[in-house]
């Protein structure tokens, strides 16, 4: 039987959490959640204004936006990703932002910038694909041309330019995208960083010049999003990342690190949980493309061989790592993975000893369930992973819950 929370005990879920340089109104965070929602030329509207407002009138206390690309190079392959790589994007962010402050006054809301790397296509972005070293992403295939010293000096002062351009449009923070397989983490892995000149000698050097140059031009407060590790044995390991987080720390570099899994090419072991494959071949643009042929090539010959490396769902599954790390800094650790009730915010923060939870999926299908969490200490989230609403927002869709059988029908 699950213990009732004491009422006499304040509930650390909805106490602030103070970070060096931003406090949250509580530590109960919207993950970064690809919407899909912008136009066709990166600018954010209405459509992103309305899932944003909705997350603050149901006092979500932090908003960290889907990942935004820094420059063109780095957009991802769906065709609606939000932009943060000139100027004509910081009004329209801006008037994203106002809807979100009149909607709850006391939220925040963070960017999260990335660089997609070899993550993508040649024929989305319109330019070469590019990474650390030229190993192929076995999801994406995009041949890689590695960049030269010059060039990952000048990507990582689009990064300072991306977050300079966050503290104009009225961003409370920016998260730094280095997780799940994107450029910084490319720099980080040994799988795919494998240089000989001073980046790969210094596989955290990308890094430190990002989170350098993001100094150098804002105030803002930096948050980090790391893999605790890959599925690779020769990729980015628990003990890697100690030494990573442990550096960071060193150099007073970011604010806090939320800790997460795994690269696009398992994507499913970022996410776990159902693997809903038809929709995925009918409206995935890696797959489309191909044509049905193709489809019924993978669904019968390949897919069962992608599916024995898939990690099986359970709740809390970047905990183990996440509490790991946690021991080894002394820096604000927040988690993200399986989290879906309120019993067990509770125990990662009082018994786990992390700072804070950031929650993805279960603000799709809920996005008040932050108000549900403080009004029914022990509700557990109506979502039940069977990630519809990520699939489906790698085709021309904008991110929603599928969770009617009704609408399921039609996919």
């Amino acid at each position: 039987m699950t213990s009732k929370p004491d009422i006499n005990v304040p509930d650390r879920m909805f106490q602030p959490l103070r970070l060096k340089r931003l406090t949250l109104p509580h530590r109960i965070v919207r993950a970064a959640t690809f919407e899909n929602a912008a136009d066709a030329g990166g600018r954010p509207g209405d459509r992103l204004g309305n899932i944003y407002e909705e997350l603050a009138r149901g006092e979500v206390g932090t908003i960290i936006t889907g990942f935004t690309y820094i420059c063109r190079q780095g957009h991802a392959m769906q065709p609606f990703q939000a932009g943060i790589d000139a100027d004509d994007k910081i009004d329209p962010w801006k008037k994203i932002i106002e809807r979100v402050k009149s909607a709850n006054p006391e939220t925040r809301i963070v960017l999260q910038i990335a660089h997609t790397g070899r993550q993508t296509l040649r024929d989305v972005t319109g330019h070469a694909v590019v990474g650390a070293g030229p190993v192929r992403c076995l999801y994406f295939l995009s041949r890689v041309r590695t960049l030269a010293e010059k060039e990952v000096a000048a990507t990582a002062r689009l990064f300072g330019e991306a977050v300079a351009r966050a503290e104009r449009a009225g961003f409370d923070a920016v998260q730094i995208h280095a997780a799940h397989g994107y450029l910084i983490h490319q720099f980080l892995s040994p799988h795919t960083n494998r240089r000989r000149d001073r980046y790969g000698e210094d596989r955290m050097l990308f890094l430190k010049q990002v989170l350098e140059e993001a100094r150098s031009r804002s105030d803002l407060p930096i948050l980090l999003k790391m893999s605790g590790a890959e599925d690779r044995l020769k990729g980015v390991s628990l003990s890697l990342v100690q030494t990573y987080i442990q550096e960071v720390e060193r150099l007073n570099a970011a604010d806090a690190v939320e800790i997460s899994h795994g690269t696009m090419e398992l994507a499913f072991n970022i996410i776990r949980g159902g693997h809903p494959l038809e929709p995925v071949l009918r409206h995935n643009m890696l797959f489309t493309r191909f044509g049905r042929l193709f489809a019924v090539i993978f669904r019968h010959l390949i897919y069962p061989i992608y599916r024995r490396q898939f990690i099986p769902y359970m709740d809390c599954y970047n905990l183990e790592n996440a509490i790991a790390i946690k021991s080894a800094v002394k820096m604000p650790v927040l988690v993200t993975g399986g989290i879906r009730s309120a019993t067990q915010i509770r125990s990662i923060l009082d018994r786990d000893g992390l700072d804070g939870v950031t929650l993805c999926r279960p603000f799709i299908c809920e996005p008040d369930i932050v108000r549900r969490f403080r009004e029914m200490p022990e509700y557990r989230s109506l979502c039940t992973s069977c990630n519809l609403c990520t699939v489906m927002s790698d085709s021309r869709n904008a991110v929603r819950c599928y969770s009617s059988r009704s609408v399921c029908a039609h996919l």
